[in-house]
């Protein structure tokens, strides 16, 4: 074989290599880290509320931490993701919140047309119960990181109850005010999972959405989650969340809520 041809063949290999290796490396750039079609997230969530509430027709205000020391409280919530098409999903949310606290209060209380004087034994109740269905849309998808506009309808109930001893016409008398929102409060906003070491030991998970309604009020919920793989189809979630910043303005027939609910979080993600 000529000198000429040892070169030529040579070099045939070396571009049949190139080849292989540039099959390779844009197979492993398309590679989808994110592939499923039915995600599940279930945590425990250990919140920390503030804010108030107050009567219908602005018929009083209690803070729920001033007047009634509402600390700690441990809960969870849930969210069912199920990708239809490469870069559409539905998904729908579930959190329960119930908490209570009894008191001896060291100011006056009104709420609902109700005064509990300083001194009084009380008990407060609080409950948000909400759910979430909505619709994601991926704007970017690649092999390790996925960018997406997410749009969601809360149907939240919540609700404070007050229950006491008050004064009528010199007579006390155990009493319960109890007041309730319950609305659908649309929201949007982007998430964003990444994975940084450009494998699925690891991702990363962060997203926020909110709507003011002008000067009917505003909600905000947000979450950031380190997720790190255990199997092929579970992780384990570590993360923090503000689950609801609410706003709602009093008026003659509701009650107005600043409520704001956040705190650490753990649980399991499971994709199928």
């Amino acid at each position: 074989m000529s000198f000429r041809n040892r070169c030529v063949g040579v070099g045939m290999i070396g571009f049949a290599s190139y080849l292989a290796l540039v099959s390779a490396a844009r197979a492993q750039d398309t590679q989808d880290l994110d592939a499923y079609k039915l995600r599940v997230t279930a945590v425990w969530w250990f919140s920390t509320p503030t804010g108030s509430f107050t009567g219908k027709d602005n018929s009083g205000t209690f803070s729920i931490n001033r007047d009634f020391g509402f600390g700690d409280y441990s809960t969870f919530s849930g969210t069912l993701d199920w990708r239809f098409k490469r870069k559409h999903h539905l998904l729908f949310g579930f959190s329960p919140v119930t908490s209570s606290r009894r008191v001896m209060l060291s100011r006056s209380v009104e709420f609902q047309g109700n005064t509990y004087d300083v001194g009084t034994q009380a008990t407060a109740d609080i409950k948000t119960l909400s759910f979430s269905p909505g619709y994601q849309y991926d704007i970017i998808r690649r092999n390790s990181i996925v960018l997406s506009i997410a749009t969601q309808c809360y149907l939240m109930r919540t609700s404070a109850t007050i229950d006491g001893t008050v004064m009528v016409n010199g007579n006390s008398q155990a009493k319960r005010s109890k007041g309730t929102f319950f609305g659908p409060l649309p929201i949007f906003g982007p998430r964003v999972r990444w994975y940084p070491g450009h494998n699925k030991r690891v991702a990363m998970d962060g997203s926020i959405q909110g709507m003011s309604f002008f000067g009917y009020g505003n909600f905000v919920t947000a979450r950031g989650t380190g997720n790190i793989l255990l199997s092929e189809h579970w992780r384990l979630n570590l993360g923090y969340l503000m689950a609801t910043r609410l706003r709602i303005d009093t008026g003659t027939n509701e009650i107005g809520v600043r409520l704001t609910q956040k705190g650490p979080v753990a649980g399991f993600e499971v994709s199928w």
